[in-house]
């Protein structure tokens, strides 16, 4: 398993770094996300796991830590389901 880091792999400079509600369940991607939906004004998830049949599992926080079976299933994932970056300081 590899391991990515906020500030280090990906880094949002207004601060917040997290997935979009519209990719939780079955995606064309081959994805299935899973995560709790946070709602205040905006909505966001944090963390999150993920499950491929060919590329395995990513998981994690993009404002902290990402754990992905392997580097090709993070560059699957992030291609696919890249993170926004957006300030918590507006909601």
């Amino acid at each position: 398993m590899i391991e990515k880091q906020y500030g280090l792999d990906f880094k949002s400079d207004p601060g917040a770094l997290t997935l979009p509600p519209a990719c939780i369940g079955e995606n064309e991607s081959g994805w299935v996300i899973a995560g709790e939906i946070h709602e205040d004004w905006y909505e966001w998830v944090n963390e999150f796991y993920a499950s491929h049949p060919k590329f395995g599992i990513v998981m994690g926080d993009f404002e902290e830590t990402v754990y992905a079976d392997s580097e090709e299933a993070f560059e699957h994932f992030y291609s696919h389901h890249p993170p926004e970056e957006w300030d918590y300081g507006d909601i």
